[in-house]
């Protein structure tokens, strides 16, 4: 079931859905990095309605909605598997333009937020934010951003980004910063892309990045003398500058830095050429947050 209703602000729609297996840790705890399906075809259904090829580049003129900034939100609710979820989206429009009028930059930008619907107060269980970059992802390099805005689209009200958006915080920023009585562990881990971390887009698969991230993350805590098993990841944030394809090398940046029963996580990685040198600028990176649950 669908519902939904536009104004010139703001596209909103409801839908439902039940919890999988593969959301969920052995703890019936929804898991932050396992939620891009469930938001996924709720995504499709309700912008889809209006803009059938979102994510087809043989399409139209091109244009698609390309991940660009990810944010993922759950609050340690138990929700066992088969448990009914109500997913309340809204999708804005976020843009800049040239003198001329042409577009500079513009994003789609979804909230989703997840509720229980099977206790009677209907508790928020996860939050979930994505920046979805309008691309000709297909175009000759320098024409990958389109002109305009997709006409489907047309009749949301262009918003310029403010100071608080995630796309003002700059990619450089994604580290652990040192703080009072903390401790900050630091690590490096070569990578390789195969094929099969491919995705439709011709890119590594964003779930791909997520989960090689919150790996690195867990073994640094261990190598520093934790207990991996205690990490809770319950907020992760993830900035795709510079995507990657297979054959690709990369190096991987990790911290890990722990504090009064709660960590924060960072990993960044760089593009890294046949002859072994790494890129100067970060083309992924990701930031982690969580309790220390023992």
């Amino acid at each position: 079931m669908v519902v939904t209703r536009q104004s010139v602000e703001v596209l909103e729609g409801t839908t439902e859905g039940a919890v999988e297996s593969k959301m969920l840790n052995m703890n019936s705890e929804l898991v932050a990095s396992k939620l891009t399906g469930a938001v996924g075809s709720g995504l499709y259904k309700i912008i889809g309605q209006h803009w059938p090829g979102c994510y087809d580049p043989r399409r139209g003129d091109g244009t698609v909605l390309l991940n660009h900034i990810l944010k993922f939100e759950t609050f340690g609710e138990i929700c066992p598997q088969g448990t009914q979820l109500r997913q309340d989206y809204q999708f804005r429009l976020v843009a800049t333009r040239h003198g001329n009028g042409q577009l500079k930059r513009g994003h789609v930008v979804m909230n989703c937020k997840m509720f229980n619907r099977e206790i009677e107060t209907q508790p928020l269980v996860a939050h979930v934010e994505f920046w979805m970059a309008l691309s000709r992802l297909l175009a000759p390099k320098g024409e990958r951003v389109p002109r305009d805005v997709p006409a489907e689209i047309g009749f949301l009200k262009e918003r310029a980004p403010t100071d608080s958006d995630l796309i003002s915080r700059d990619i450089e920023s994604y580290r652990c910063c040192q703080s009072d009585n903390e401790q900050i562990f630091q690590d490096t881990v070569p990578h390789a892309f195969h094929i099969d971390r491919s995705d439709q887009f011709l890119h590594i698969n964003t779930l791909v990045y997520m989960d090689q991230s919150l790996d690195h993350l867990a073994l640094l805590y261990q190598k520093a003398g934790g207990n991996p098993g205690h990490l809770r990841f319950r907020e992760l944030t993830i900035y795709f500058r510079k995507p990657f394809v297979p054959g690709q090398m990369a190096e991987a940046e990790v911290d890990v830095a722990e504090k009064t029963n709660q960590f924060q996580g960072a990993v960044r990685f760089y593009h890294v050429d046949g002859k072994g040198r790494r890129s100067e600028r970060i083309s992924t990176a990701l930031l982690a947050r969580g309790p220390l649950v023992q």
